[in-house]
């Protein structure tokens, strides 16, 4: 009788014990696949990001080449005005020497007289 108590309780032991274990194992697996699946998303979001990193500097190049562009046109503009408006001075002064000589020519010969 004695023995009949002592082999029941170490059945109920070894089922308890074997319960535990499977818990253990039940619980486990479920960490395991909340491990995998953070590690996916972990991955998901660091190719996400990279991507829009891409992007980001794709876009920060085209603004600085456009920002260049625009200052190189501009540039060309003014020294296309500033040698256009230097060739208006030469051609002003020009024609006001050219103007000049021959005022200074016909007063020589109408008035007669040195300047």
């Amino acid at each position: 009788m004695e023995e009949d108590i002592h082999m029941k309780r170490m059945e109920k032991d070894l089922l308890e014990l074997q319960s535990l274990i499977d818990v253990h194992f039940d619980q486990r697996k479920k960490e395991e696949e909340e491990l995998i699946g953070l590690k996916d998303r972990i991955e998901k979001r660091r190719f996400e990001r990279a991507e829009v990193q891409r992007v980001q500097a794709e876009k920060e190049r085209d603004r600085q080449n456009r920002i260049a562009e625009e200052r190189q046109r501009k540039e060309d503009e003014e020294a296309k005005k500033k040698n256009d408006d230097e060739a208006k001075k030469k051609k002003v002064l020009s024609n006001m020497g050219a103007n000049f000589g021959g005022f200074l020519q016909k007063r020589s010969i109408v008035g007669g007289g040195s300047v």
